[in-house]
């Protein structure tokens, strides 16, 4: 996945710190996440590590394994039980990748909002202090890490992967968001596949394949987009 430039251009939202274009976002980096922190506050966009560390956890490397969530055990698996009745963000991107195999051969497609506009994936947050410690003092400090939840794919993308990321519907993100919102059924019901209509799909070129690179050649069209019919 990779991310535009972001400055605080919501009233609702509370931003720090721009971010620069990057076009291929690997696991235990950093993406940009927005969050309610307590019933009463306002939207705050922060930074979290991606890849799910516990609370309960006193290795990072775990986080490895949970960068993602599956929408149908969500609310039942220990690893995320807890941040899906209490602790959920929106995860931003204006795009992800997937690899489509044919036979030996591997492309990867970069999948779009079909206006190019950033858009919000469902998440979950937790805040670890027993994983990770200070360079300086070896003390233990704070640490955010998130996981991205994902749903079976749509009619329009599952030839390429059979999973995609659920992508909120903006009339969600308040009941996404809501500290306060404990329903876990209700909650469960908005992690749906993306409408067809809402995406396209771009075959990029291979250099996104390492995680090296993280230029604009990752997103680089080496064919015709695509949309549904």
């Amino acid at each position: 996945m990779f991310l535009p430039e972001l400055g605080d251009t919501s009233p609702t939202c509370e931003a720090t710190q721009a971010f620069t274009p990057r076009y291929n976002i690997a696991p235990t980096q950093a993406v940009a996440c927005v969050v309610r922190y307590a019933v009463g506050e306002r939207r705050q966009l922060d930074l979290f590590r991606w890849g799910l560390v516990p609370s309960w956890a006193d290795d990072l490397s775990i986080g490895s394994r949970m960068i993602n969530a599956r929408s149908e055990t969500v609310a039942e698996k220990p690893s995320f039980r807890k941040a899906f009745a209490a602790r959920r963000c929106l995860v931003l991107s204006d795009g992800y990748y997937e690899w489509k195999t044919d036979g030996k051969a591997k492309q990867p497609y970069l999948i779009e909002h079909t206006d190019g506009k950033v858009f919000a994936m469902a998440g979950l947050w937790e805040e670890n202090r027993k994983a990770a410690r200070s360079a300086e003092s070896n003390e233990a400090i704070a640490i955010k890490t998130c996981t991205i939840i994902t749903t079976s794919s749509n009619d329009f993308t599952t030839d390429i992967h059979d999973r995609m990321p659920v992508i909120l519907s903006e009339n969600d993100y308040d009941r996404w968001l809501d500290p306060a919102n404990h329903d876990t059924q209700v909650l469960q019901s908005l992690l749906m596949s993306a409408p067809n209509e809402l995406l396209r799909r771009t075959p990029v070129s291979k250099h996104v394949g390492s995680v090296r690179n993280a230029d604009a050649k990752c997103a680089e069209p080496i064919g015709e987009a695509e949309t549904w019919r």
